[in-house]
């Protein structure tokens, strides 16, 4: 699980910051800057799919290693 403190470029690999979901621009926030601008009125739309994307990152690579072979 991530820490309020880990940046966000620190939780997403490399193979996930290819993903739409993915914005540059937040990659140095952390987590709680993040957490902070989904849950805000209204929604960051960036900020919740980077909040998305860091939630669920071990599902998202464990999903992506079945389609290589």
């Amino acid at each position: 699980m991530a820490n309020d403190n880990d940046i966000a470029d620190d939780l997403i690999s490399g193979s996930l910051k290819r993903s739409k979901s993915y914005h540059a621009d937040y990659g140095g926030k952390t987590y709680k800057e993040i957490k902070e601008l989904a849950a805000s009125t209204p929604p960051d739309k960036k900020a919740r799919q980077m909040k998305k994307l860091i939630d669920q990152a071990e599902r998202l690579r464990a999903k992506g290693k079945g389609r290589r072979s």
